[in-house]
C-alpha cells in the first residue's frame, strides 16, 4: 500500500501529488477522484521517486487513464508530469502517456527526471521550496 500525499500551489494553478511505495491502480483513482471532484488544477505533477509502479498492469493502467480522463475537462489546459528516477519505471509510464493519448486524453502529458527539471519545464520556481524549508 502506498502513501500519497497531495500538495496545492493555487497561484501556480498546480497540484503536486507524492507516492511513496507500491501503488495500486484502486489507490491512485481514490486520489484523483477526490482531487478533481473538488480541486482541479490546470498542471499536475505525479512525483514517482519513492513509487513501486510494479503491480501497475495494462488493465490497471486503462483504469487510471479513464479516470483521468473523466475529469480531464475540469482542467483548463490541462497538463501533467511524471517525475520518474528508476530505469524500470519509466516504459511503464510511457505506455500509460500513449494508452491516454490512444484514448483520446486532452491531457498533455511529460516525463521528467526530477522535480527541478519538472518545474523548470513549466517556467517556474517550486513553490512548495520555502514550505520544505520550514519542515
Amino acid at each position: 500500500m502506498a502513501e500519497i500525499t497531495t500538495h496545492y500551489a493555487r497561484d501556480a494553478e498546480l497540484t503536486l501529488f507524492v507516492v511513496d511505495g507500491c501503488v495500486l491502480a484502486d489507490e491512485l483513482i481514490a486520489v484523483i477522484e477526490a482531487h478533481y471532484g473538488s480541486n482541479p488544477t490546470s498542471i499536475t505533477i505525479w512525483d514517482l521517486w519513492e513509487a513501486d509502479l510494479s503491480e501497475l498492469d495494462m488493465p490497471a493502467l486503462i483504469r487510471v487513464s479513464d479516470c483521468a480522463q473523466r475529469y480531464a475537462g475540469e482542467r483548463p489546459n490541462p497538463k501533467t508530469i511524471f517525475v520518474v528516477k528508476r530505469a524500470q519505471e519509466k516504459p511503464l509510464v510511457k505506455l500509460y502517456k500513449k494508452i491516454a493519448e490512444f484514448r483520446g486524453s486532452p491531457v498533455a502529458y511529460d516525463l521528467q527526471p526530477t522535480l527541478a527539471d519538472a518545474y523548470e519545464s513549466l517556467g517556474m520556481a517550486d513553490p512548495f521550496a520555502e514550505q520544505r524549508a520550514r519542515a
